[in-house]
């Protein structure tokens, strides 16, 4: 009989060894080539007896054997791959359910009249389930400890309707609700939330009620429901400039600085990567080397803020360099302008007329946009010391800084120059550029003025219009034709009448 195991099938199998090396399989096991297949030769003198067609079935289950447990290994990889985009799928499709769902929910929805005055109603309530404001309320009385994820969606919900936290995501505002605690202004011990000089560790959120803020025994402002104090005290401890005095009965949820920096560094440590994606989308970035861009990635902070915020003013120490990721910061430059006119009364006699305005220009920092590097890189060569102007947040934004130290560390004088240079090309800094700039900005008002004026103009008196008005002037033409038919045979129809009944009543009395 013909040996099973000749030269061919010798170089098959060599083939099959140096193909799959060692394997691994779904349970994480690795297995020996040399055991692998010494398995299978093992089995193979059992069919050393057996018919041709016998044996070969058998090597028939051997090769698919081989490829079975590679389509196996694939089957395995290609499910979990599978399964775990189909559950990010569904995450995601679940919170932006939540999120839409969030966005339709009227938290100021009052019940009518023939309802809350009844009294199974004013009993249900008083109840915490029946009233999502007291049910916010009774999570946030709870020790921090003691809240489970459903609790913390709730108050994450409506911390996402507040100013300052709109773009933060709903996995740090979930964080953020387990960290809040509550405080209630019951007697007047309690009226005063701080004091002037005292150290900023928190930020105040009234849920419910009014505080004042006092400066020199003088209520300089007010603030109420679904506002925030003591901003500044999430990012330093500088000490309060303001006394803030609650009315009874106010509902106030306390943010201490503590747990917000703790939560964002751990929300930061999830988004680097994309702020990365975002630094290399910007064109500026291109013109210096990969390297230090990737130590600017490395060192770089978020910041967020609510609108109306102050990013810095004149005076401010030169803290940072920003970039703004999401939201518009505005800055207001103030222009004094004077036109005069002058005309001839008599020979060698000239009247003069001088006009003198006051006209402010607002620049706009949107996405991508740097800031706060122009005192930076102009420090040594001006001579500046603070800041030389004011930015405000127009609505609710997200910065990413690096501070100035760091900043300067990683650009040296010659990318410094770059910095300058875009500046210079990109917002005035001398009166002639900003008499140019009010210029050019009243030139396209006069422009967009005409181009409408023109275009009513032109709109009225088309061709269009002129066929529209007489058709209509034709059209009221045959209703007036049509209405005095009408009327004349109204006239005419009782004059028939008339001499109809008049010759009736003669041949009656005839």
């Amino acid at each position: 009989m013909k040996p099973i195991f000749d030269e061919t099938h010798e170089k098959e199998l060599q083939k099959y060894r140096q193909k799959f090396g060692t394997m691994q399989f779904h349970d994480g096991h690795q297995t020996e080539r040399k055991e692998f297949f010494n398995n299978y030769i093992d089995q193979e003198p059992k069919t050393c007896n057996q018919s041709p067609t016998q044996s070969r079935l058998e090597k028939n289950k051997f090769s698919l054997s081989l490829s079975n447990l590679q389509t196996q290994r694939s089957l395995v990889q290609s499910s979990a791959r599978k399964s775990q985009h189909e559950r990010r799928k569904v995450v995601n499709r679940q919170s932006e359910q939540v999120i839409t769902t969030n966005n339709n929910v009227n938290y100021e929805f009052s019940f009518p009249k023939w309802i809350s005055e009844r009294n199974d109603f004013q009993k249900w309530k008083s109840h915490s389930d029946f009233d999502i404001n007291l049910k916010i309320v009774s999570i946030c009385k709870m020790e921090t400890f003691k809240r489970d994820a459903a609790q913390k969606q709730i108050v994450a919900l409506y911390l996402q309707k507040l100013s300052l936290f709109k773009l933060m995501p709903l996995m740090l505002l979930q964080e953020l609700a387990g960290r809040l605690t509550y405080k209630e202004i019951k007697s007047e011990s309690d009226l005063i939330l701080c004091k002037v000089g005292d150290i900023g560790n928190c930020m105040y959120i009234i849920f419910q009620g009014t505080v004042k803020v006092i400066i020199k025994d003088i209520c300089v402002k007010e603030f109420h429901d679904n506002e925030h104090l003591g901003r500044q005290a999430l990012e330093t401890d500088a000490p309060r400039n303001a006394t803030l005095i609650c009315t009874q009965n106010s509902h106030i949820l306390i943010l201490s600085r503590w747990d917000y920096q703790q939560c964002l560094n751990n929300l930061f440590k999830i988004e680097r990567p994309k702020w990365i994606n975002f630094i290399n989308q910007i064109h500026f970035f291109k013109n210096f080397q990969p390297h230090k861009i990737q130590r600017l990635c490395e060192d770089l902070k978020g910041k967020f803020m609510s609108t109306k915020d102050c990013l810095y003013k004149v005076g401010d120490p030169i803290d940072n360099f920003y970039i703004v990721k999401n939201g518009t910061l505005v800055k207001k430059v103030v222009v004094n302008l004077e036109k005069s006119n002058r005309w001839p009364v008599k020979t060698k006699v000239w009247l003069q007329n001088t006009v003198a305005t006051r006209q402010e220009i607002t620049i706009k920092y949107e996405t991508q946009s740097l800031l706060g590097y122009y005192e930076i890189v102009t420090q040594e060569t001006l001579g500046l010391k603070s800041r030389t102007e004011e930015i405000n947040a127009l609505d609710d934004c997200f910065l990413l800084y690096i501070p100035r130290a760091k900043f300067q560390d990683i650009f040296d004088v010659d990318d410094q120059k770059r910095f300058r240079e875009l500046f210079l090309k990109l917002y005035p800094t001398s009166f002639d550029q900003l008499m140019e700039m009010v210029k050019q900005q009243d030139e396209k008002k006069k422009l967009e003025y005409k181009t409408i004026k023109d275009a009513l103009i032109e709109g009225l008196q088309n061709v269009d219009q002129l066929q529209l008005y007489k058709k209509t002037k034709k059209y009221k033409g045959i209703l007036q034709n049509a209405r005095n038919r009408l009327k004349q045979y109204q006239q005419t129809k009782g004059i028939i009448q008339t001499e109809i009944r008049q010759k009736v009543m003669k041949s009656i009395y005839e």
